[in-house]
């Protein structure tokens, strides 16, 4: 394979390119969204979550 930079709107980021991959858009290989986890359940005060 070869490993190409795609550039994600902020950096370049690199990918390398396997077989199954080609044909496919070389952005779909390069996340542009930082996902930061959904936010937890607050547990009330004197009730433990098991």
């Amino acid at each position: 394979g070869f490993t190409i930079s795609v550039h994600d709107g902020r950096k370049h980021v690199p990918i390398f390119i396997t077989e199954n991959m080609v044909g496919h858009k070389l952005g779909e290989f390069a996340p542009t969204r930082l996902f930061r986890k959904h936010s937890g359940v607050k547990a009330k005060k004197g009730v433990e979550l098991t």
